[in-house]
């Protein structure tokens, strides 16, 4: 009778391991572009699958329905008195949201050929916005944009969509060509 009971009770054992939380899987759209045709100072290639809304003073919303992301543009004409504080507004911004990044990097973009130059930010953790940037002449045209997605931000879900957007931004800024 000992064996028997013996066996029972080495038989049980209690050896759970938690699993982590799954997450949906998230196609991402063709890199296929397209030339905006915008009535403004700036033009760029944007995604085919990208959706473009006007809303004022050349200002435009990128919207990635299937992604639930937009990307807000908004431009500035330059002038001799506010470059300094259009720049100095597009780092604030950008670092406002350190309150709940865990981190910001920032890489700098020149084109010289285009006259183009600028700072993307990109942000680590759970931040309202992942990403951000702004380019500029230094002369006429500053142009800031920004990334939202229409879900809770949760870094580790969002990974993949951060991956490609992000290559959709660098794509933008590369193909931007400011009109005189």
């Amino acid at each position: 009778m000992f064996p028997i009971l013996l066996g029972i009770f080495s038989s049980c054992e209690n050896n759970y391991s938690p699993k982590p939380k799954g997450y949906f899987r998230i196609a991402t759209p063709a890199k296929e572009y397209q030339s905006s045709s915008i009535p403004c100072n700036y033009s760029f290639e944007y995604n085919k699958q990208a959706k473009i809304l006007a809303k004022k003073n050349c200002w435009y919303d990128l919207k990635y329905p299937n992604l639930r992301a937009t990307l807000q543009l908004t431009y500035k004409a330059v002038t001799e008195s506010n470059l300094d504080t259009l720049l100095a507004e597009g780092h604030n911004l950008a670092y406002e949201h350190t309150v709940k990044a865990d981190g910001i990097e920032e890489k700098l973009f020149l084109n010289e050929e285009d006259n183009v130059y600028g700072i993307l930010f990109q942000l680590q953790g759970n931040a309202a916005t992942s990403m951000q940037f702004f380019v500029t002449d230094s002369a006429k045209h500053f142009l800031r944009g920004v990334l939202y997605y229409y879900a809770t931000p949760n870094a580790d879900s969002l990974q993949p969509v951060n991956e490609f957007m992000l290559g959709e931004m660098q794509h933008l800024m590369e193909s931007l060509k400011w009109q005189n």
